[in-house]
């Protein structure tokens, strides 16, 4: 099972460096142009103030903001272990404005998408779905320790992956990002968090592990 494990973070790490330097060569893929247009064609006004939240949410500030929380809590609650690997989630944020400069992508124009938030900076990997993908998927993994009610942990574990996509897709809508930006986050953001999840096992019993619905 391991073995399988690795050749998948082979795969996403392979993955993620050729998108990595398909981005650094072009602007954007034939494919991005399509996705981000039939993406943008929703044009219902829940939608677009839908995505508006989940941009928010997505941003550098509140993903920090619930990491920080997570490490006060589980400081509290004396959990060594975890502390380090939500540690270790924040100072990973700064991954991705240097992969950024790296790749030196720009954005997406206004004469090819509608762009509804005009951001400073580069454009590739993405930022808020690096952090979404790192900070939400550390609250599903951790979940049964840092919520003692079974129904707590199972809406943490059905919204933490829909706010993942819906921050992913709220960039693409709002005119940010490319599709293949949003992919690279994701991509970047699951790699480090798969290597926290690999350095969190071992330094924990088997009874300490995350289990789903069970307080370890």
């Amino acid at each position: 099972m391991s073995r399988v494990k690795t050749v998948y973070l082979v795969i996403a790490f392979a993955m993620a460096t050729l998108l990595s330097i398909g981005a650094a060569m072009r602007d954007y893929f034939v494919g991005d142009l399509f996705l981000t247009r039939a993406l943008q064609e929703v044009r219902a006004a829940p939608w677009k103030e839908t995505m508006e939240i989940a941009s928010f949410i997505g941003s550098w500030l509140p993903m920090a903001a619930i990491a920080s929380a997570c490490f006060a809590w589980l400081a509290w609650r004396r959990r060594k272990a975890e502390c380090l690997m939500v540690g270790g989630a924040l100072l990973s944020f700064g991954l991705n404005p240097l992969l950024k400069m790296i790749v030196d992508r720009p954005r997406p124009a206004a004469d090819l998408v509608v762009v509804w938030q005009n951001e400073d900076g580069l454009s590739f990997p993405s930022g808020h779905a690096f952090t979404a993908m790192v900070v939400f998927g550390l609250l599903y993994y951790l979940a049964p320790v840092l919520f003692p009610w079974r129904r707590a942990v199972l809406l943490v574990r059905i919204s933490s992956p829909l706010l993942i996509l819906l921050i992913g897709l709220s960039r693409v809508y709002l005119g940010a990002h490319w599709p293949s930006d949003v992919l690279g986050g994701f991509l970047v953001g699951g790699l480090v968090l798969a290597l926290l999840i690999r350095l969190h096992r071992p330094q924990v019993s088997r009874r300490e592990v995350p289990r789903t619905g069970q307080e370890p």
